[in-house]
């Protein structure tokens, strides 16, 4: 009878808990993204007029208030800044994103990520109202050494913005002397919240947050998800063939390609989904075998080098079409090709 009391008791309370949980869950409404891009816009715009931006040689960013005597000009109208605009696409909301280049990263020898690579990078998140404590910005978030983030794995603002950076160059750890970057991609990014956290809420972060966020592109590595010695990158089903531009593409369930018109000042945008060379429903970038024919695309990239004898494997950029030929930048790659392998 104890025991039957006990699980009567057990049960009761997994009721309560349910029952509280679901009325918690109906009262809680996620606010309409297009009127909540609005409240952020404005945030963003007075924010630009209102304060300004130190930042030393080595790209540290400081935020604070424009005030009278201080000297400064704000972040719209400080001339030597290089502020830029961008449309992004998503939840059906073309999102007008403002970001500074303080450097693009080293434009000869720097490597861009696409949406897909993985960077390390320095970062610092600041939200924008003024610290309680310190009165100046309010920081909810950092990583002053780099760190690994997969580009798909981030808020949605970076894996958009971060590619319209390069990385620079370095100088690998010896002995007790730490790694060296040169010439890397700095910049600072604003943020609605659409394009961050959103309605999720942290410790250090309320939900709605619009935020900036400074960061520094150390290095990166291009992605080969599905192994098969194709790199990610080149698996995308990319339209745009300017390399100072392709940056801004995003192929994927909700993907597009922005162009803008300088003269008309209207954004055009273009879908584009994820290469799928196959039509399986797997994007080439998972896909071991890209054409469908049976044949791995690992296997058709091999072949025996004739000098060394030894098994090698073309790439992207070598790799030959059925013919045998790799001269024409628009020929069908044979791993693409179900005709051959």
């Amino acid at each position: 009878m104890k025991n039957s009391y006990k699980l009567l008791v057990v049960i009761a309370i997994c009721i309560a808990i349910i029952s509280c949980s679901k009325s918690s869950s109906d009262d809680f409404t996620i606010r309409d993204y297009a009127t909540q891009y609005k409240t952020d816009s404005l945030a963003i715009e007075s924010y630009l007029d209102t304060h300004f931006i130190t930042y030393d040689s080595d790209f540290n960013v400081t935020f604070d208030t424009l005030l009278p005597t201080s000297g400064h000009s704000s972040i719209r109208t400080d001339s030597s800044l290089d502020l830029r605009d961008t449309l992004l696409y998503q939840n059906g909301i073309n999102y007008k994103v403002h970001y500074i280049r303080l450097r693009q990263g080293d434009i000869t020898n720097g490597r861009r990520p696409t949406q897909v690579d993985s960077v390390f990078i320095a970062y610092k998140g600041v939200k924008l109202t003024k610290s309680s404590t310190t009165g100046h910005e309010d920081v909810f978030d950092r990583a002053d050494s780099p760190v690994w983030f997969k580009l798909q794995d981030v808020i949605s603002g970076w894996t958009h913005l971060i590619p319209a950076f390069k990385t620079g160059t370095y100088t690998p750890s010896s002995g007790n002397n730490p790694a060296t970057f040169n010439n890397f991609g700095a910049g600072v990014m604003f943020l609605p919240s659409g394009l961050g956290y959103y309605n999720n809420a942290t410790a250090s972060l309320s939900s709605y947050s619009p935020l900036i966020f400074s960061f520094k592109l150390m290095e990166l590595r291009y992605r080969d998800h599905d192994g098969d010695g194709i790199l990610s990158k080149d698996e995308r089903g990319l339209t745009d063939t300017n390399s100072q531009t392709r940056w801004r593409e995003n192929p994927g369930s909700d993907a597009y390609d922005v162009q803008y018109n300088p003269s008309t000042k209207v954004y055009t945008i273009t879908t584009i989904p994820f290469l799928d060379t196959d039509g399986d429903g797997i994007a080439d970038m998972y896909d071991s075998d890209d054409d469908g024919d049976t044949y791995l695309t690992r296997a058709e990239l091999s072949y025996i080098n004739p000098v060394t004898g030894i098994k090698s494997y073309y790439n992207f950029s070598n790799a030959p079409d059925c013919s045998g030929s790799a001269s024409s930048p628009t020929r069908i790659r044979k791993y693409l090709d179900k005709t051959c392998h």
